[in-house]
């Protein structure tokens, strides 16, 4: 009997795995950035965490960035990607070319310019909730 309940107890976590996985497929996709500093570099796979002031705070894989907001040339909003066989618009051989992406160029704007598209950025991109 010890042995039947070991053997449901075995299946029912394995039930219990596959279900979680999809949950966490399910859930809101976490914005990446890729962004172009006014130096040349550009860091990808980044997310925004916080605005601090005039400054943008990152999250990296392992590290978190900041970055003064007259430092950032470019901020990118990287969609994430799908591969199709079938041809569809913006994509080429079933590989997306980047046409999904959001893109703001901030380079020749001044500090108050800079600060309106951030407001604009964060409208339509709320900061996820810090646990």
């Amino acid at each position: 009997m010890r042995l039947h309940n070991l053997l449901a107890l075995v299946l029912g976590l394995g039930a219990v795995a596959p279900a979680a996985a999809q949950n966490r497929a399910n859930a809101e996709p976490v914005d990446r950035w890729q962004i172009m500093l006014r130096d040349g570099s550009t860091l990808w796979d980044l997310r925004l965490a916080k605005v601090s002031g005039d400054t943008l705070v990152f999250q990296g894989n392992d590290s978190t960035l900041r970055f003064p907001l007259m430092h950032v040339d470019e901020l990118r909003l990287v969609r994430k990607a799908t591969r199709s066989i079938a041809p569809e618009a913006g994509r080429y051989g079933g590989v997306l070319d980047g046409g999904d992406d959001e893109v703001y160029r901030l380079t020749l704007f001044d500090l108050n310019e800079r600060r309106q598209v951030l407001q604009q950025i964060l409208r339509a991109h709320p900061l996820a909730e810090q646990p």
